[in-house]
C-alpha cells in the first residue's frame, strides 16, 4: 500500500527551485504532471512522480544537498489541515502524537518515531522503503522540513537541540551548511538519525490551541485517509524496482519475483498501460547514462559497465539510437 501526497508542497518546492533560476519544464522532466494538476487544491502525486521530481533537483542543480534546502520551503501552511491542527494542539507532544498519527498526510518517505526518555527526547528518522540514491536525500529533506514545523509552533528561529545522522561527513562545508540552515549542531557517523529538542518542550503550551478546530481538522483528515492510500500501478512499481537496483543487474523475471506475479503477467500489464519493460528499461538506463556523462569524469568503458553493456562500443550505439548523440557528443554539449 503506498499514499499519494499532496501536490501542494511538490509546488511549494518547484515554485522555490523557479525562483533561483531553474525551468519548469527541467524541474517536471519525466514526472508527467501536467499543469493543470499543480493547480487543483486537492491534487495528489504518485511515489513516482514525486520522486522523479526530487532526482531531477539533485541532477540539474548538481547539488547534493539540494533537498535539505528544499526542505526549508514546506512550511506549517503547505500542510492544509494537517498542519492547522498542529498548531490548534494544546501542548507540542500533544502535536507530535497528532503529527505522527496523521503521518500520511505530510510529505516523508520515511518512519518517524517519538522518544522521551529520561536522558533525551526527539525524533528518531529510518527508512520507510528502498529509495536507492535518493534515500539520503530524502532523510535530509525531513530534517530541514520539521525543522520549519517547529519553528512555526514555537515561533522562534531555534527550536532543536542538535541533529545526528548516520552519513559520515563529506567535508567541513557539509557541517557548516547545517548549522546554518537548521540553527543547530549536527553529529555525522551515528547509529541512527536523530532530532533531539528539550525535554520541557514536550508540556510546553501552543499560543494558538483550540480543541474544537483541532477536532475538525481530525474528522476531516479521518474522511480523506482512504482517498490517499492506493496501491501503485504497474508502472510505479516496476520504476520503483529500478530505484533499489543496479542497472546492470535489472532483468524483467528478476522485477516480476519482486511483484510475485509471472513474467507473462508482468509483460501484459505494462502493455495494457502502453509500456514495455524493455523500454523502461531503456528510459531507465539512458537517464543513468546522461548522469554519469554530465556528472562524473567516468570513461565511457566504466559507464558502459555501470548501465549493464558488454562494452563501450555497444553502450555508445545505444546512446546514439536514444539520444541522436554519442556519448562524447553529448558531454561537451554547452
Amino acid at each position: 500500500m503506498a499514499t499519494r501526497h499532496s501536490i501542494n508542497g511538490l509546488v511549494e518546492i518547484l515554485t522555490w527551485m523557479e525562483t533561483q533560476g531553474y525551468k519548469r519544464c527541467d524541474i517536471l522532466k519525466n514526472t508527467e504532471i501536467a499543469a493543470a494538476r499543480l493547480n487543483d487544491p486537492n491534487g495528489t502525486v504518485s511515489n513516482n512522480e514525486e520522486l522523479t521530481f526530487y532526482q531531477n533537483l539533485i541532477d540539474i542543480s548538481h547539488d547534493p544537498h539540494i533537498c535539505l534546502q528544499a526542505g526549508l520551503n514546506l512550511n506549517i501552511g503547505a500542510y492544509g489541515l494537517w498542519g492547522l491542527a498542529l498548531l490548534s494542539s494544546p501542548t507540542i507532544g500533544k502535536a507530535i502524537e497528532f503529527g505522527i498519527q496523521y503521518i500520511a498526510f505530510t510529505y516523508t518517505y520515511n518512519n518517524v518515531i517519538f522518544f522521551n526518555d529520561d536522558s533525551r527526547a526527539g525524533l528518531k528518522i529510518s527508512s520507510g522503503q528502498e529509495l536507492g540514491s535518493l534515500q539520503k536525500p530524502m532523510v535530509e529533506r525531513d530534517f530541514s522540513a520539521i525543522y520549519m514545523i517547529f519553528k512555526a509552533l514555537l515561533q522562534t528561529d531555534t527550536p532543536l537541540n542538535s541533529i545526528r545522522v548516520t552519513w559520515n561527513e563529506s567535508n567541513q562545508k557539509e557541517s557548516a551548511l547545517y548549522q546554518k540552515l537548521l540553527q543547530c549542531p549536527v553529529t555525522f557517523g551515528c547509529t541512527e538519525n536523530e532530532i533531539l529538542f528539550e525535554h520541557a518542550l514536550i508540556h510546553h503550551e501552543l499560543p494558538q490551541k483550540n480543541p474544537l478546530t483541532m477536532k475538525m481538522c481530525q474528522q476531516h483528515l479521518d474522511r480523506r485517509l482512504p482517498e490517499i492510500k492506493t496501491t501503485d500501478n504497474t508502472f510505479s512499481k516496476v520504476n520503483q524496482y529500478f530505484l533499489r537496483t543496479h542497472a546492470f543487474k535489472v532483468n524483467i523475471d528478476d522485477c516480476a519475483n519482486e511483484l510475485n506475479i509471472s513474467t507473462r503477467h508482468l509483460s501484459r500489464l505494462l502493455s495494457n498501460d502502453g509500456h514495455s519493460f524493455k523500454g523502461l528499461t531503456d528510459q531507465f538506463k539512458q537517464t543513468l547514462a546522461k548522469r554519469y556523462l554530465t556528472q562524473t569524469n567516468m570513461r565511457l568503458e566504466e559507464i558502459a559497465e555501470r548501465i549493464g553493456y558488454s562494452d563501450a562500443a555497444s553502450f555508445s550505439h545505444a546512446f546514439k539510437r536514444w539520444t541522436g548523440n554519442s556519448p562524447r557528443q553529448f558531454r561537451i554539449k554547452p
